[in-house]
């Protein structure tokens, strides 16, 4: 028979003895699901870099764990019982490509996946960018690279992402660009801007770069391309001197954040002749010193645009010669159109001999209103010194009052001549 003294310490030791048993009861797994895909840009070009981003989300909503926690003492027994929600446990992301010449982006020696992405509860998303390169040497078509995504308590997920690679490029073609120029005009030049993809190119900047010549702007910015779009831009092109000239025309985008760009090259021929002519129709070879010069010219316009304020003026080489008008402005000219200009040339201060009166033509470009001014034609006159008698000399002073009256007439008549030739043109 048990003492009560043992009795008493098998209590004791059975009281501080806890027993506990905890018993799990969970469902299959959590269900993992990609809910959105997007690759950025649309389409990469061989050798691009892109992404592409998920949206992953615990798709379980009702799936939960029962724990069932029983302690034991000697005479009783206590059971506690919890229940939690199940969270899909993501142990790794990674592409698998194989052969299909797009792979995860590795930037130095950065691991081609992403491990201990975390837990996500029921209902909850995480959104995830995978960086991609295209093979520089791949083909035009539609990849399909495999994100696999590995979850710890569920099932793993495999989903192939359709990544487009088109070689197309932005170009530019020539729609008006002359074949030759006059030395001493500006004509503008037509660029197509044409995007050969399809999908939209941003950032497109266009420049151009000319051989001794003026390119006016020098950049164009055109922002935006949608896919296949062509879109015109207009340069203004001014010579600085004469020959065949190359024009490099060079067009930067990018493609998503890949930069790219495309050039072409023309060639211009700038003719010598400005087209603008100064034609002499009569001067005297030889005067007497006091008399008064006739000289008259024809202004001609060659080129194949009007010329604005055109006018013919004597250069300024030869001091104390008088010369009237000081400058003969005609206007406006059309395309082939043939003006008169005159002048009285007073002798009385130039030397005997041959001396050369230069005339120069100067008009403003119609396009770009840039003023020109142009070594138009010298005129050779040679002076005779009068017979030296005392009749001659007495009436110097009345040959010259003479003189200036003549002038005078001569400037009135080519007045009257200009204006009735101005008025039956305008009839």
């Amino acid at each position: 028979m048990i003492s009560a003294k043992r009795t008493i310490a098998i209590f004791i030791a059975a009281s501080l003895v806890l027993l506990a048993t905890a018993v799990v009861l969970s469902a299959e797994g959590p269900a993992v699901m990609i809910t959105t895909v997007k690759v950025e840009p649309e389409a990469l070009m061989p050798g691009d870099s892109g992404t592409i981003t998920l949206s992953i989300k615990n798709m379980d909503t009702q799936s939960s764990e029962t724990e069932t926690t029983v302690e034991t003492l000697s005479y009783s027994e206590k059971t506690t019982t919890s229940t939690r929600s199940i969270s899909a446990e993501i142990s790794n992301i990674r592409l698998s490509s194989g052969r299909t010449g797009i792979e995860w982006l590795r930037e130095g020696l950065r691991r081609s996946e992403y491990y201990n992405i975390g837990a996500l509860g029921q209902g909850e998303s995480i959104t995830v960018a995978i960086p991609i390169k295209a093979d520089a040497y791949v083909s035009d078509g539609t990849y399909f690279p495999e994100v696999c995504i590995e979850v710890k308590n569920g099932k793993n997920v495999r989903f192939p992402v359709p990544v487009k690679v088109h070689s197309g490029k932005v170009e530019l073609i020539e729609k008006d660009v002359p074949s030759e120029i006059s030395r001493h005009e500006s004509k503008e030049i037509v660029i197509v801007v044409a995007n050969n993809r399809p999908n939209s190119v941003n950032g497109v900047l266009v420049t151009t770069v000319g051989e001794d010549l003026e390119l006016t702007p020098e950049r164009v910015f055109m922002g935006n391309l949608a896919p296949y779009e062509k879109r015109e831009v207009n340069f203004s092109i001014i010579p600085l001197s004469p020959g065949n000239k190359d024009i490099h025309i060079e067009v930067e985008y990018r493609n998503g954040f890949n930069s790219h760009r495309s050039t072409h090259e023309s060639t211009v021929f700038v003719r010598n002749n400005t087209g603008m002519e100064l034609i002499l129709v009569d001067a005297p070879k030889s005067v007497l010193r006091g008399e008064v010069a006739k000289i008259d010219f024809d202004v001609a316009n060659g080129m194949s645009k009007e010329a604005r304020a055109v006018s013919v003026v004597p250069r300024k080489n030869n001091k104390g010669v008088v010369i009237l008008p000081s400058e003969y402005f005609i206007g406006d000219m059309e395309a082939g159109d043939v003006f008169s200009a005159s002048f009285g040339i007073d002798t009385s201060e130039l030397e005997e001999g041959d001396n050369i009166i230069p005339f120069n033509l100067v008009f403003r470009d119609a396009d770009t209103d840039r003023i020109y001014e142009i070594e138009g034609y010298e005129v050779h006159i040679k002076v005779k010194e009068p017979q030296k008698n005392m009749r001659l000399l007495s009436a110097k002073p009345i040959l010259l009052a003479a003189g200036t009256l003549m002038l005078a007439l001569i400037v009135g008549v080519m007045w009257l001549r200009a204006r009735r030739r101005r008025k039956k043109r305008t009839a």
